[in-house]
């Protein structure tokens, strides 16, 4: 049973990001053509994977799976979306930020102006939206659908 868990879990990801990306597609398809002077630059995506730490800041949509470790969500507003699944502990911080621990599932978290925090041997996620990451640790990433390059054991910071 466990097993097949897992297989879910790795199933569900590519799904989710499969349909945020649809949506996105349909709505934008949807809307009809401005003649504002205002452009707002497409969305960028961060896609992520290994062991350490990796902050994303700004207004984005995030779907991911952890096997252990720790989320941080900070900067909440009444419209924001936060669904984790399989966490041991979740603490509401006196700045109202979430603190989730011992996260053995999925993430999901949507919003503008946020940021999110994760930490653990086993992270996973892809950033859809506009924003600036820090990784730190070992694993892989690709920014903007580009080629798939290291983390940096010292850190470094990344736009999408």
């Amino acid at each position: 049973m466990r097993h097949l868990s897992r297989s879910f879990r790795w199933l569900a990801l590519p799904a989710a990001l499969a349909i945020t990306l649809a949506a996105t597609s349909l709505v934008a398809a949807a809307e009809p053509a401005s003649t504002a002077s205002t452009v707002v630059p497409p969305a960028g995506s961060l896609g992520a994977g290994g062991a350490g730490y990796a902050r994303v800041a700004g207004s984005f949509v995030l779907v991911g799976s952890m096997d252990g470790g720790w989320i941080k969500v900070s900067g909440l507003a009444g419209s924001d979306a936060v669904r984790i699944t399989g966490w041991a502990s979740r603490t509401r911080l006196s700045d109202g930020s979430l603190l989730f621990r011992g996260v053995h599932g999925s993430v999901y978290v949507a919003g503008r102006r946020i940021g999110v925090t994760l930490g653990g041997p086993h992270i996973r996620f892809l950033a859809t939206g506009h924003g600036a990451a820090f990784l730190k640790g070992e694993g892989t990433y690709r920014l903007n659908g580009g080629a798939e390059q290291p983390w940096s054991s010292d850190g470094a910071r990344y736009a999408f």
